[in-house]
C-alpha cells in the first residue's frame, strides 16, 4: 500500500474522488455477519468499534477541522491494531476479555458519588481478591501486553509506518508542543491544521481497507476481489493528495520531498 505523505503549511483543495461510503457499507457488513463462533464474535465487535472511529475521523475531516482528525486518527490506530492481533489468534480472547473485566473492577472502584459508591460496596470487596490478580498480570500494560511498536509488527505493518504517521498523531493527541511550535517560534498554525484533514482521512481508508484485508484472509472471508478494488482507489487517492501537495510545495511528482 501506498501511504500518505504529510502536509505543508500551504493550502491544499481537497480531492475528490472518495470511496469512503463504500469502505462503510462493507464494515456494516463484515460486522453484521452472522457466522457462529465466540471468536469471530468478538473480531465483528471490534469492527462495528472501529467503523464509528472510521465515521468520526471522516466527520472531523470533512468539516476541515484537521487536528480533531489526526487525533481521531491515533484511536483508530489503537482499534485497528488491536482487531488485528486479536483476529491472528483465537487463544488471545481470553486475555482480551480479561483485560476489559480488569479496565471495569478498576473503574468502579473510583466512582466517588457517595450512593452508588455505597452500592457497589458489596461487590468491590467481593471482586477485591480478582482485581488484585489482574492488576498484577497486566499492570499498566494493552490487553496484549506488548509495545506500541511490537503490536505494530505483530500486526504486520509496513516498517516505519510508526515514526511517520502515529508518532505525529500522538504527538497531537497527547497535546504535545509540535502542534504550535516551528522552527522555535510558538504560534497558531490554522492553514497547516486545516491542511491535516485529507491525509488524515487518507490514512483512516488505509488503515480500514488493511484492516478488512487481514480479518477477510484469517476468517476465509472471500471478500479479495471487494477489498483488492477499494485498495486501489484508495492508494490513488492518496498518490493523487501527495502530488497536490508537491505540486503545491513546488517539488516535483519524482522527487523525495520533505513531510
Amino acid at each position: 500500500m501506498v501511504y500518505p505523505k504529510r502536509h505543508t503549511a500551504r493550502q491544499v483543495n481537497m480531492i475528490p474522488g472518495d470511496s469512503s461510503s463504500t469502505i462503510i457499507e462493507l464494515l456494516t457488513r463484515v460486522s453484521r455477519d452472522n457466522t457462529e463462533g465466540a471468536h469471530f464474535h468478538a473480531v465483528r465487535a471490534q469492527i462495528a468499534f472501529a467503523t464509528d472511529i472510521y465515521r468520526g475521523v471522516l466527520e472531523a475531516c470533512s468539516s476541515q477541522n484537521g487536528l480533531a482528525g489526526e487525533v481521531l486518527l491515533r484511536t483508530l490506530f489503537e482499534v485497528v491494531t488491536s482487531t488485528i492481533i486479536l483476529a491472528k489468534d483465537r487463544d488471545k480472547l481470553r486475555d482480551f476479555i480479561r483485560h476489559a473485566r480488569f479496565t471495569a473492577l478498576r473503574l468502579m472502584r473510583v466512582i466517588e458519588v457517595p450512593a452508588l459508591k455505597a452500592r457497589l460496596a458489596p461487590m468491590i470487596a467481593a471482586t477485591e481478591r480478582e482485581f488484585q490478580g489482574l492488576r498484577a498480570e497486566f499492570k499498566e500494560q494493552r490487553w496484549h501486553t506488548m509495545g506500541t511498536k511490537d503490536s505494530f509488527i505483530e500486526a504486520e505493518f509496513q516498517p516505519g509506518i510508526y515514526d511517520k504517521y502515529y508518532r505525529r498523531a500522538s504527538a497531537i493527541a497527547h497535546g504535545q508542543p509540535y502542534v504550535t511550535v516551528r522552527n522555535g517560534k510558538v504560534e497558531a498554525r490554522p492553514i497547516a491544521w486545516k491542511n491535516m484533514s485529507i491525509g488524515a482521512s487518507n490514512m483512516a481508508s488505509l488503515l480500514i481497507v488493511y484492516l478488512l484485508t487481514i480479518v477477510s484472509r484469517e476468517f476465509n472471508l472471500g471478500l479479495d476481489k471487494e477489498i483488492g478494488e477499494l485498495a486501489t482507489e484508495v492508494d490513488a487517492r492518496a498518490t493523487r493528495h501527495m502530488n497536490a501537495i508537491r505540486k503545491a510545495a513546488g517539488i516535483g511528482e519524482g522527487s523525495k520531498g520533505s513531510t
